[in-house]
């Protein structure tokens, strides 16, 4: 399992970062922590690193979501 640490930069537009929450909050793959002015810490989840790369790919093109910054990547150990 690969797991992630990334702050995301909400829109200011207050509809389009409801919804980007509300759809960020219901993804399994994702623990949302507290937003801050227009940052949101967020913990994602993948099976691999190809995935996570995807899953971070699909988060930065939500409309409500202007940017993804990686903080940090744990590739978990090898079985």
């Amino acid at each position: 399992m690969v797991v992630s640490a990334l702050v995301l930069t909400l829109t200011s537009v207050p509809a389009l970062r409801a919804r980007a929450l509300a759809v960020l909050v219901a993804d399994p793959r994702l623990v949302v922590g507290e937003a801050i002015r227009d940052r949101l810490p967020v913990v994602a989840e993948a099976a691999s690193a190809g995935e996570g790369a995807a899953l971070c790919d699909a988060l930065a093109e939500h409309e409500g979501v202007v940017r993804v910054d990686v903080v940090a990547i744990d590739f978990g150990e090898e079985a």
